[in-house]
């Protein structure tokens, strides 16, 4: 996937290097010129990727540094230390460098590039995305917001995702000590090309895990069989509703965030498995099973929730 790192690279790069032609744009007046750096640190109930949940819960400790520039450009480092008992790792890390922008004032957005590298342990369901270029164009109509949120993943075949949503926030307080309150409703559309490639790699991986390196000869596999999983129903879909209600009391340095979710998961994801095995004697046979999982032929709807604290330097 090198040459998606070095095409991300060089559009950032382009981004950024031109940001002059978003001159135009302002963000909220600030008198000071400096970066500012936050680090936040947020506790997650369990994962939960376009309404799908692992069969064991799976809570994450999440650590965020980042930088904003007066100018719109900012940068995220994010450590997620999964939780889950008897599992307890840095499962994966995200870096993000985008520019945020407004365009007088109805509209802002952003623009944004993200790597993600996880542990050779990870079960995540999109664990086999390894970058992701995106925007993002939000108009307010006064009465909501109207957001809009553009991605394509990077696996072994490229994912287009395209979430819409409507949130509205209400402000009670002073700027420098405020409560806000923004309840919203998202819906999320995407292609499945990452679910085929991580189900293909976890079916391969349990087959490796029959022979450890170093066992006698004579205990080796005798057979090699090679599973490739594939979607019946291709295209891009209805994957999720999600309705969210997050609450947070913000001061000038320091804020806290709850964020309760309620996720609803459409579509389910069919998938049939090709078994090829290949004997010692050089004969092959192959075998196909319906390898749809167990949540997709029973979708079942998704509570979770995120609080965080965050403090600003």
């Amino acid at each position: 996937m090198a040459k998606y790192s070095y095409f991300l690279f060089i559009l950032l790069s382009l981004i950024f290097n031109d940001v002059a032609l978003f001159g135009q744009s302002k963000l909220k007046e600030d008198s000071s010129t400096k970066p500012v750096f936050k680090l936040q640190m947020d506790y997650l109930s369990n994962y939960i990727y376009n309404g799908r949940a692992d069969s064991i819960i799976a809570p994450y400790q999440i650590t965020t540094a980042s930088l904003n520039f007066q100018n719109g450009i900012y940068a995220n480092l994010i450590a997620n230390y999964l939780l889950t008992p008897n599992e307890n790792r840095f499962d994966f890390f995200e870096f993000d460098l985008g520019y945020q922008y407004k365009l007088g004032k109805k509209w802002t957005g952003e623009i944004y590039g993200s790597k993600y590298s996880y542990s050779s342990q990870s079960s995540l369901l999109n664990g086999d995305i390894t970058s992701d270029i995106g925007a993002t164009a939000n108009y307010d109509f006064g009465i909501f917001q109207f957001n809009n949120t553009v991605d394509v993943f990077f696996s072994g075949k490229s994912d287009f995702q395209y979430m819409p949503g409507i949130e509205k926030t209400f402000e009670f307080g002073e700027d420098n000590a405020k409560w806000e309150i923004t309840p919203g409703i998202y819906s999320v559309f995407s292609s499945l090309n990452y679910y085929e490639s991580v189900f293909t790699r976890k079916r391969n991986a349990l087959k490796n895990l029959k022979t450890k390196p170093g066992q006698p000869a004579n205990t080796v596999q005798t057979a090699n069989v090679l599973s490739t999983t594939t979607i019946l129903d291709k295209g891009v879909k209805l994957l999720d509703m999600e309705v969210s209600l997050p609450i947070s009391y913000q001061t000038s340095n320091w804020s806290i965030v709850f964020t309760p979710t309620w996720a609803i998961p459409y579509h389910p994801i069919h998938t049939l498995t090709v078994n090829s095995i290949t004997l010692p004697n050089g004969s092959t046979s192959s075998n196909t099973i319906d390898s749809t999982p167990y949540s997709e032929r029973f979708l079942n709807n998704q509570f979770y929730f995120q609080i965080g604290f965050n403090y600003k330097f």
